[in-house]
């Protein structure tokens, strides 16, 4: 016979107990991730800093940015990945921490300064306009840098402004010089403090932030009482005009989240957001009554989308029956996660040693039994969500994509975490997924449109393609 004292009982009880705990925890978190595979990371591909023994008083920009490095070191996929972390990214890192200690900074100075750092991670989530958000004086959050943009439009294409007109019609005028510099010296700005996933994302950087006085004055432009030069070329002859700096006009919100009609035989359905609510859930009966009719034909225009909840594109592609092909993803589980998500299997998982939760990604076959064909309209605005809902058309072979190409890439970091620094109060956010494309062998760098033609005339190219379909 077998005797167990009492304390060895305690602890055998303690060790099921947690293995009991652990094992639901993991089988919780299994579900909520959509059945991962839990890893440890491979250490020797961490790339992390050793703070020790660095002091984090008294605040000042200085600490902000150790605890920005920190966190984004924590928290981002980048690190526990073997080379998915830019070569230049450590030299970048001591910069911002030397630069920053410097105790005459400006909150603008720190601003651009961590904008610099934050290109180094190859995030284009997290390298946006909206690097940094900060109160003003007036109570007012906005972007903690650009300021005051140009009453003028343009258009950049092969990193070239064209100018628009009055009626916002593209002319031959391209902008040589914008406050006395090149063009290409603003260019050179903007790539070096917001990253671009791909082309596409480049040439939407270079049309929106050339207009920022704060981005046209970090490359030495000239801007007297608010007004700025261009200097102008047009077959052989060069002209000058005067721009102004001006508030940007408020964002008043959405005229609508999503709508839907009939057009001929064609569901047509314009969705400015992906965020869910009664209003998706309309437009999903809708489908599904129009599916149980006989139509078969669909448009999902995603122009000037900039994302949301994924969610949504795969309740409207459910809807037409449609098995959605499954992004991959590399979910990175730390710290910052548990404190943000509140998830208690989470705690779970690091207290057992697991780094990250994977999921392969997937294109099921015979993906769409009822036949359908959907045409998803494009262009460089069309981001995060949108790109997904997109590819997944696209790597699913039950429809094309009209317009232009998105402006971030199908495997792209995401999945973005809060965060506010300490001492400025500056808020930001951090990546904390790596989504895989579902096509493992298509483009994980660009969506590119089926039919290529100017987003403008998306919407029209598409019905036409769509009624001169065979009938579905």
């Amino acid at each position: 016979m077998i005797i167990i004292n009492k304390h060895l009982k305690i602890t055998l009880i303690i060790i099921f107990l947690l293995v009991v705990v652990i094992t639901a925890g993991a089988l919780i978190a299994w579900n909520i991730f959509g059945r991962p595979s839990l890893h440890t990371a491979n250490t020797a591909h961490m790339r992390t800093m050793d703070f020790t023994g660095i002091g984090m008083y008294p605040p000042s920009f200085a600490t902000d940015a150790l605890y920005l490095v920190r966190l984004v070191e924590q928290t981002h996929p980048a690190f526990i990945l073997d080379s998915w972390l830019p070569d230049d990214y450590e030299i970048i890192r001591t910069e911002f921490l030397a630069y920053t200690q410097n105790r005459s900074l400006t909150r603008q100075d720190f601003a651009f300064a961590a904008a610099r750092f934050i290109t180094a991670l190859g995030d284009g989530h997290m390298s946006g306009q909206n690097v940094l958000v900060g109160q003003g004086e007036d109570g007012v959050w906005r972007p903690a840098i650009f300021g005051n943009l140009l009453n003028v439009r343009w258009t950049a294409i092969n990193s070239n402004l064209y100018l628009r007109n009055d009626d916002g019609e593209l002319t031959e005028l391209i902008v040589m010089e914008i406050g006395g510099v090149p063009t290409s010296n603003i260019f050179a700005v903007i790539d070096r403090y917001y990253y671009a996933e791909n082309d596409a994302e480049r040439q939407h950087n270079y049309n929106i932030l050339s207009r920022f006085g704060d981005i046209i004055a970090r490359a030495g432009g000239i801007i007297s009482d608010d007004v700025v030069m261009l200097t102008l070329y047009n077959n052989g002859t060069v002209s000058e005009k005067a721009a102004r700096l001006e508030p940007p006009e408020p964002w008043g919100g959405l005229d609508f989240i999503i709508r839907h009609e009939m057009i001929d035989d064609v569901f047509f359905i314009d969705l400015r957001t992906f965020y869910d609510g009664s209003h998706i859930a309309e437009t999903v009966r809708a489908i599904e009554q129009a599916v149980n009719s006989g139509t078969r034909k669909f448009i999902i225009d995603l122009r000037g989308n900039g994302g949301g909840a994924s969610i949504v594109g795969d309740r409207l592609l459910e809807a037409m029956g449609i098995t959605v092909p499954r992004y991959g993803s590399i979910r990175r589980i730390s710290n910052h996660l548990i404190s943000y998500s509140g998830i208690f299997p989470l705690h779970v998982l690091r207290w057992s040693g697991i780094d990250y939760a994977r999921i392969e990604p997937y294109v099921p076959e015979n993906n769409n039994p009822n036949n359908v064909f959907v045409s998803v309209l494009t262009n460089s605005s069309s981001y995060s969500s949108a790109t997904m809902l997109g590819v997944q058309v696209q790597d699913g072979g039950f429809g094309n994509i009209v317009g232009g190409a998105s402006r971030n890439a199908p495997t792209s970091f995401g999945d973005i975490l809060g965060f506010t620094l300490p001492y400025s109060g500056f808020i930001g956010r951090v990546s904390h997924v790596l989504w895989l494309r579902p096509d493992v062998n298509a483009d994980p760098s660009v969506l590119l449109p089926d039919i290529i033609v100017d987003p403008n005339y998306a919407h029209e190219i598409a019905l036409e393609y769509l009624r001169n379909l065979d009938d579905r």
